[in-house]
């Protein structure tokens, strides 16, 4: 893949996403209003998309491994504290946190849809 199929695949994201209010949930849904707000947020922080090496930290085998786990995603949404990024081999989208003083970000275990993914911020 490359930087303008993964632009294709966000752009089809935003398109297609509907909201659609949960059933049965714990907590309390959140409101249309909420989620727009949020689809706006996630609109500013898109990028170009470009790959970025990331720490791997999402899961009980990844913390627990010896030596830190790496892979590289395409990175499509950039906020002061996450990146989200788009994982090309899984289809899916994930969260990590942004790497700090030239520390590569770490992956936090949330993945899924590009908006569902954003609004976990």
């Amino acid at each position: 893949m490359n930087a303008a199929a993964i632009t294709n695949v966000v752009a089809w994201e935003l398109a297609n996403y509907r909201y659609e209010t949960p059933g049965t949930t714990l907590g309390t849904p959140w409101s249309e209003s909420k989620i727009l707000e949020h689809l706006k947020q996630l609109r500013a922080a898109l990028v170009e998309p470009y790959l970025q090496r990331f720490t791997l930290r999402g899961t009980v085998e990844e913390i627990n491994s010896a030596s830190p786990l790496s892979a590289e995603y395409w990175v499509v949404a950039v906020t002061s504290a996450y990146i989200e990024f788009y994982d090309p081999n899984s289809k899916q989208f994930g969260l990590a946190s942004a790497g700090r003083d030239g520390k590569q970000p770490v992956t936090i275990g949330v993945r899924g849809d590009l908006v569902g993914v954003f609004c976990a911020i």
